[in-house]
């Protein structure tokens, strides 16, 4: 995702440039996006892309539904670009920003507590 679809999506803050946590409305909303693209090819990710899209665009929804509507758009589009030139299905597993996010996640986690 470049910086203008982290704008839009309300990953960065326009007035300051300063990274934001998805919300967890938009993290639930990727995670769905993955399990249905799972052993898609790109001909099958470009045209839920589109669907997901035109989805986005429908202005009668509330301001969360939008929002996680549009992470879902993103998260098509993210992954139909990873599979542009990939001869093969898509497995999260084998996708590197899936498995970053993951070690990024794993390295800001909490310490667990210490028992004495």
């Amino acid at each position: 995702m470049g910086p203008q679809q982290d704008r839009v999506s309300g990953l960065v803050d326009d007035t300051s440039d300063e990274v934001v946590e998805p919300s967890q409305d938009e993290r639930a909303a990727w995670e769905r996006v993955r399990r249905s693209a799972q052993g898609m090819r790109h001909h099958e990710a470009k045209t839920a892309w589109e669907a997901a899209r035109k989805a986005a665009e429908d202005g009668s929804r509330t301001d969360r539904d939008a929002l996680t509507a549009q992470a879902e758009a993103d998260e098509w589009e993210r992954i139909t670009e990873a599979l542009f030139d990939h001869a093969g299905a898509y497995d999260s597993a084998d996708d590197p920003f899936v498995q970053g996010e993951l070690e990024g996640r794993a390295h800001h986690a909490p310490p667990p507590p210490v028992r004495r």
